[in-house]
């Protein structure tokens, strides 16, 4: 009998199952998120990454990030031949690997896979695309404003900002995307409630990714297009309406998902002058971290933070919303506290205050000052892009910056409590 761990449990993990050998025995499976909130799986244990010590064989990795997980595994100290990526074609060439899985199944299942999420959303996107500009394409498409008239008009006019990604999209349509907040019927019509609003001092952001898409580098555009299904398109435009002018979503990644890297300088830049001068309150999660340890936030007047937590952070969300009311006025609250933001800065907004929804920005300029080319983590803030790889360290350390972070946290609500 084969003794494997399975590391991720998802999408991913159906695949293999319907290729596992009936002689591999699954020691346990390898969630760090999930391991947070089930002790087991079909019957079988589910821990952290770093609980790994029982006796095995392999470890067989079904997240498509698999490059990143082999290198934190092999980091941790499991030698290489006992890694199997699932999703990695040359681990499906290799022979040695056909006695833990079938390897007609295996292959039969990477090509499915290409074809349907990979292939058939290519050309479901490609009349889009290359026909952007066509005033037929562009009645099925929202308008957006770009980034930067975007960071114009909220600088000019102090207008606030609400955005919508793909995780509230999907968070509105009852499906789960992201790992630091669960489907909420409540949060689903609030965000439905905000997005068809028409509150004068709130501009509401969407992501530019129903056109063209030849501003992003290869690997953005294949994400949208995977993301963007038919299915997925049709709830999209169910939701927005066609007459309305929207704002750019991605002012708040200026970097990563670029083509042209030289121009993230002057987007960080110009994104810099919503703060510049300002009294800012931030309303973050308790590891976010927000401009902590780089000159992101250089030239506001004063900063002062409101953490709340990680996870779920729309289960506080009324003493959010009060803790920001009563710290925030006369500032700019800028929040970062994934779809929970959204709905504040609504709710601030009507109540006269200037709050911008500034969602992924402080990792995007930590990944330019890097210079890296694909997501990884942060040292010392969570990435949620990343956190649940199990790389990000979030301890807390004790040295001059976060002495000077520490005496900007003004509140902290319930389940944000961290170690100083």
């Amino acid at each position: 009998m084969i003794r494997a761990y399975v590391f991720g449990i998802g999408k991913g993990e159906k695949y293999l199952e319907r290729c596992l050998l009936k002689d591999v025995r699954i020691c346990g499976y390898i969630d760090n998120y999930k391991a947070e909130r089930m002790d087991s799986y079909g019957g079988v244990p589910v821990i952290h990454q770093e609980s790994l010590h029982e006796p095995y064989d392999f470890v067989i990795v079904t997240l498509m990030q698999y490059k990143k997980i082999k290198h934190l595994l092999l980091e941790q100290g499991i030698p290489s031949e006992k890694i199997i990526c699932f999703f990695d074609m040359k681990d499906a060439s290799e022979e040695k690997n056909w006695k833990l899985i079938d390897a007609f199944r295996w292959r039969l299942e990477l090509l499915w896979k290409h074809y349907t999420e990979i292939a058939i959303p290519s050309m479901d996107n490609m009349e889009y695309e290359l026909y952007a500009d066509e005033e037929q394409i562009r009645r099925q498409c929202p308008r957006i404003m770009d980034a930067q008239t975007t960071i114009d008009i909220l600088c000019r006019e102090q207008k606030s900002l609400a955005r919508f990604g793909d995780n509230e999209f999907e968070l509105m349509c009852g499906r789960l995307r992201v790992n630091y907040q669960d489907v909420d019927n409540m949060l689903a019509e609030r965000l439905k409630e905000v997005l068809q609003s028409n509150e004068e001092n709130l501009l509401i952001a969407i992501a530019d990714n129903y056109g063209s898409l030849a501003k992003y580098t290869e690997e953005a555009a294949r994400d949208i297009r995977m993301y963007l299904t038919r299915e997925v398109r049709r709830n999209h435009m169910e939701l927005l309406d066609m007459d309305r002018q929207y704002y750019d979503a991605y002012l708040s990644r200026p970097y990563l998902m670029y083509r042209d890297k030289e121009q993230a300088k002057y987007r960080f830049e110009n994104l810099k002058k919503l703060w510049k001068g300002q009294d800012v309150l931030i309303v973050e999660g308790a590891h976010t971290r927000f401009g902590v340890g780089n000159n992101l936030l250089e030239g506001v007047k004063s900063i002062r933070r409101i953490l709340v937590p990680d996870k779920n952070a729309f289960d506080r969300y009324e003493q959010i919303r009060e803790a920001a009311s009563r710290n925030g006025r006369g500032k700019l609250v800028l929040c970062v506290i994934g779809p929970t933001a959204t709905v504040l800065a609504y709710d601030l907004s009507k109540d006269g205050y200037w709050v911008v929804d500034i969602g992924q920005a402080d990792t995007e300029y930590e990944w330019f000052l890097q210079g890296t080319k694909e997501r990884c983590s942060v040292k010392y803030k969570t990435v949620s892009e990343v956190a649940h790889y199990g790389d990000t360290d979030v301890h807390d350390t004790v040295n001059e910056i976060m002495e000077s972070y520490y005496g900007e946290i003004i509140e902290e609500i319930e389940g944000s409590c961290i170690q100083k």
